[in-house]
């Protein structure tokens, strides 16, 4: 049942996308990436005005009534269907159905730290309320406000039947096989010797240049919800895509892609402007005739590039975040936690030309620029190896080569021109990007974070993923236009062989540092087995209680990750964020007497120390009625076993993990499985 539900998605984008093909131009291997676009900016406005369910409603109707509309016969004469067939539309649906089979018999599982945190619980709370997730009550202190893009398109592939993690994945992954489609761009069947190795190229992108170590584990980039690689995929999707509309399609068809570019990651958002300078400097400068004529509609079309992602900014980050962020303080909450970007970027602008940062800022000043010297550290020392080739210079070195194969292809001329500016400008961009970075490793992480670079390579690929992307489809536009326009084949022939010599390259490579049992193509079924454990875990003990009751979770030696994962596995039933340790916050970690709190470790790091009735006192402050025993452990057995009514022995001895708040003490529960 769920299958079909996630096929009846699958086949509103398909409607859409002949909608777009048929009757709008726009090239069936473009179609998708389009689609996709436009889907999340609707999605985004809707539940931006609380719409989402109507909104969403509406959507499926018109995609249902634009395709078959697209596809009806018009005064006798039947559509060119075959224009919805090229191999980018066919890597397209093919990928996309064979994942959606794949994931449903499989079922993976959510199952790190950032995707319990934030990635996959947004996409179940929209799902479980039908409304953005920054208005959902979760038991937190703080509102969630990243970007909402690509948890609405997780919502419209689980519009359908019930929540799932695996449709999760499958929506990501749409989105990447869009991306892969739109490189391939309007390469006709003729040219199957390129679109083959092209495919092959572009599977292997995401492992090569996230893949930085040898791995043992399963290696889950078709397997995740962080945004990271799909800003990437984006980023280079959109440019790819509008260097194939240029040669056949409406230009319009790129504005939605740059919208959804904005709409992934804030901090991301850097991304977005750098594909629409792109798009924009080569629809401005390069025009088709001579360069006075059209040079006002290329000047709109450019500020249109700029608008679209910059709009998203605006209602989202400033409009929305900011009502959010201001009702969340008015409630008592956590409010604005981090210092305003603007100022990070002045200040930290102001420091690098030698001047001094507002005072808030200057305490600050080491620290940006320790994280600039590491950054370069990691870029230019074998020790940062960020990819499957090495380092980040390496990688930089093999991405311009790309473009200057292009450039070699393309011969003298016009086309060469714009493959060479577009090559400059994304290298001058690579920059800013990593100016973005360090501004934010200096003023809005913290030090231990700032010290170690942390997430410094998930951060860091996303750039190297779109730049390859781009330097891949200048190259696929250099060989279209050689092979139609060179009066001798060497070139275009000496460009497929260096096409079929690369992807030959990146299998190798990846054959030797990712066995075909630890990617998506063959994880074992013990990979999700805690997580399972857990989720069945929590299901019995949901079973025991109503959507409406009220959690106090209690894990001893928790980081914080078995709470985010309750948090997950539980709602809409609320697991408390109560209690209050040296870091400043609760969920998760250990409760206990003050005289009994160790001296190193995570249970030092998230210790709670109350005394037995402080103890007693929070839960019912908290207006938890029951609370959930996930792991006991000496310290709270020693500190606490008097506040319950059996002293604890019946979760000691295995009968449940459930009590319930009492006047007289808490209770235990029975239930007939808690392992």
């Amino acid at each position: 049942m769920e299958l079909l539900c996630v096929a009846a998605a699958l086949a509103a984008l398909f409607l859409l996308c002949a909608f777009f093909t048929l009757r709008a131009g726009v090239p069936a291997a473009l179609a998708p990436l389009t689609a996709l676009g436009c889907i999340a900016a609707w999605l985004t406005l809707t539940g931006m005005a609380d719409v989402l369910l109507p909104g969403t409603v509406l959507l499926y109707l018109a995609c249902a009534g634009l395709g078959v509309w697209a596809l009806a016969p018009v005064r006798g004469r039947r559509p060119r269907l075959r224009a919805l067939a090229t191999p980018g539309a066919a890597l397209f649906w093919g990928l996309a159905l064979a994942f959606a089979v794949y994931f449903f018999i499989r079922q993976p599982m959510a199952n790190s730290f950032d995707e319990l945190s934030f990635w996959a619980t947004a996409v179940k709370l929209t799902k479980a309320n039908n409304r953005l997730y920054p208005t959902a009550v979760l038991g937190t202190p703080w509102p969630a406000t990243q970007n909402p893009g690509l948890a609405v398109l997780s919502y419209f592939f689980s519009f359908f039947g019930a929540f799932a993690d695996w449709k999760i994945y499958l929506a990501y992954d749409v989105l990447a096989f869009a991306v892969y489609a739109a490189v391939l761009g309007a390469l006709p069947w003729r040219r199957f010797r390129l679109a083959v190795p092209l495919a092959a190229i572009l599977w292997c992108v995401p492992y090569f240049f996230t893949v930085y170590n040898h791995e043992i584990y399963l290696v889950d980039v078709y397997m995740t919800s962080y945004g990271d690689i799909p800003a990437g995929l984006v980023l280079g999707g959109a440019v790819a895509l509008w260097l194939a509309v240029r040669r056949s399609g409406p230009r319009w068809a790129v504005l939605p892609v740059l919208a959804l570019a904005a709409n992934i990651k804030a901090n991301t958002f850097v991304l977005a402007l750098v594909a629409a300078g792109l798009v924009a400097a080569d629809a401005w400068l390069w025009p088709d005739g001579s360069f006075r004529r059209g040079l006002g509609r290329r000047t709109g079309f450019a500020a249109a590039c700029f608008a679209a992602p910059l709009a998203v900014y605006y209602l989202w980050n400033v409009r929305y975040v900011g009502m959010i962020v201001a009702k969340n303080a008015a409630e008592g909450g956590t409010g604005e936690t981090s210092l305003p970007l603007s100022g990070v970027v002045v200040n930290g602008l102001r420091m690098l030309l030698g001047g001094h940062g507002a005072p808030e800022y200057e305490p600050r000043r080491a620290q940006f620029f320790t994280a600039i010297q590491d950054m370069g550290a990691q870029f230019f020392t074998p020790a940062g190896r960020m990819s499957m080739i090495g380092q980040g210079v390496v990688v930089v070195a093999c991405i311009l080569a790309v473009f200057v194969l292009a450039m070699l292809v393309a011969g003298r001329g016009r086309l060469c021109a714009r493959i060479g500016l577009t090559a400059l400008l994304s290298l001058v961009c690579f920059g800013g990007y990593n100016l973005e970075l360090a501004l934010c490793y200096g003023f809005i992480f913290k030090p231990d974070q700032a010290a170690a670079l942390t997430d410094y390579n998930r951060y860091i690929y996303s750039y190297y993923i779109g730049w390859f992307l781009i330097a891949l489809a200048c190259l696929v536009l250099a060989l279209q236009a050689a092979e139609e326009t060179s009066p001798r084949p060497l070139r275009p022939l000496a460009g497929q062989g260096a096409v079929l010599l690369l992807a030959f390259v990146m299998l190798f490579r990846q054959g030797q540092l990712v066995l075909p049992q630890l990617t998506v193509l063959g994880f074992s079924d013990s990979e999700f087995a805690d997580r399972r454990i857990q989720r069945a875990e929590a299901e019995e003990v949901l079973s025991h209680l109503t959507p409406q009751e009220r959690v106090f979770f209690v894990s001893q030696g928790d980081d914080g990750m078995r709470w985010f994962a309750a948090v997950y596995d539980f709602y809409p039933v609320i697991i408390d964020y109560s209690g209050d340790d040296k870091a400043g916050g609760g969920g998760g970690g250990t409760f206990g007497l003050a005289e009994l709190c160790p001296d190193s470790g995570v249970e030092n790091r998230y210790y709670h120390p109350y005394t037995a009735q402080q103890f007693d006192a929070v839960v019912r402050a908290s207006g938890c009625s029951y609370l959930y025993l996930q792991r006991l452990d000496d310290t709270f057995v020693a500190s606490y076993a008097g506040l319950f009514t059996d002293s604890l022995q019946a979760a000691l001895d295995g009968e449940t993990v459930l009590y319930r708040v009492e006047e007289a003490g808490f209770a235990p529960v029975e239930m007939e499985a808690v392992s």
